[in-house]
């Protein structure tokens, strides 16, 4: 009996220690990890065009998945002619993209460049059932 607590203490020590040493270390594996997730699922199509004299990002976010993708947030990179980011912001895209549709979204242009690069920065995903309960 002694030895068996023993075992577990020695066991709880050894997953102490690990999870502390994960948390303990950056990593950016977790980002890498969840990333390729909202990519296989969520696509993003779009489009920098001038209205007003102001120029807009425009496009859909098109979910490929069964589930409803909501809380949909991307990220906005200005790029200049040489490729470098020069500028970033996050957008929100309204209301919730439905499982096998897509959803439009529209944004004025707080930074510019020579082109844009909009990728799925997070999203959190639903299932919608008929309840009744």
């Amino acid at each position: 009996m002694l030895r068996s607590f023993w075992a577990v203490g020695v066991l709880v020590a050894v997953v102490t220690v690990s999870l502390g040493v994960d948390q303990s270390v950056p990593s950016r594996a977790t980002a890498q990890v969840m990333l390729p997730t909202l990519t296989s699922y969520l696509r993003v199509d779009y489009a920098a065009e001038s209205k007003g004299g102001r120029m807009r990002l425009n496009g859909y976010v098109y979910n490929t998945w069964d589930k409803w993708a909501t809380d949909v947030r991307l990220f906005v990179e200005a790029l200049d002619a040489s490729g470098q980011v020069v500028g970033s912001m996050p957008v929100s895209v309204y209301g919730k993209v439905p499982p096998g549709g897509r959803s439009y979204w529209d944004v004025p242009l707080t930074v510019s460049g020579s082109s844009y690069r909009v990728t799925v920065q997070s999203a959190d995903w639903r299932t919608y059932g008929a309840g009744g309960g």
